[in-house]
């Protein structure tokens, strides 16, 4: 893959590449996610775009495919084709995703559709209890699968704790407070706001650059963290609702 040093830099060839090929169709095309921060990683972090159509059916998305045959090589993700429509149909079913998306984005061509979403507080209640719950349960059958192998144990926790950011930027946003920019400081404000102290959160995000070899003792402590996590918004229906 050719490293992208700066995603900055193929925003005029991407844009021109998309408007050719959707005309009036496309109204908005976003650039979203670490290609947008600092923690942008040339080669290795996906340069992820979405792009919202008066009309995503199949026969109108088609024509893009070799678009994304050339972008591919620079590490572009393929784009989520959107509608206006589906957007505000899906809010209460997606809020998290959505969430996700309006605290590290650029708008490349079109529409700002993301700036004045209304996401309702209930909704990401219900998705960060769910992902949660599901992270949870999930963990102690990786555990075994792992069989005691650090390498991984070391890989699941680096899936999850990735897998887990947008539902901790959600965490933050049930508790009224603003989200940082860094997958650090969002991880630091979580345990904040939600009485973890020095948690296993910032431990495994620490342990994927040291490549620490205690993962199983860590492994049980993030575990025990998740369950305080999923109790504590399970509690927010009755307190902060």
């Amino acid at each position: 893959m050719k490293k992208i040093k700066n995603p900055n830099d193929i925003v005029s060839p991407l844009v021109q590449d998309y408007q050719e090929v959707f005309k009036d169709a496309i109204l908005s095309l976003i650039m979203y996610g670490s290609a947008v921060t600092h923690e942008y990683r040339p080669g290795i972090s996906d340069i992820n775009i979405a792009i919202v159509l008066t009309d995503n059916s199949i026969a109108t998305v088609a024509p893009s495919i070799p678009l994304q045959k050339k972008w591919a090589k620079s590490g572009v993700a393929t784009p989520f084709f959107m509608t206006q429509a589906y957007i505000t149909s899906s809010l209460d079913t997606y809020p998290v995703e959505f969430l996700d998306m309006q605290s590290n984005y650029r708008v490349l061509y079109g529409e700002d559709i993301l700036q004045n979403l209304e996401i309702k507080h209930e909704h990401i209640r219900l998705q960060c209890e769910r992902e949660l719950k599901s992270v949870a349960i999930h963990l102690r059958r990786s555990f075994v699968q792992c069989m005691g192998n650090n390498k991984l144990l070391a890989s699941l926790l680096s899936v999850s704790l990735r897998r887990l950011i947008p539902i901790f930027k959600g965490l933050l946003v049930l508790k009224e407070k603003t989200i940082p920019k860094s997958k650090s400081s969002i991880i630091s404000a979580v345990e904040d706001v939600y009485n973890l102290g020095a948690s296993s959160l910032s431990e495994v995000l620490n342990a994927q650059e040291k490549k620490l070899a205690y993962y199983d003792t860590l492994f049980d402590d993030y575990a025990k963290d998740i369950d305080r996590l999923t109790e504590e918004v399970d509690t927010l229906t009755h307190k902060e609702q």
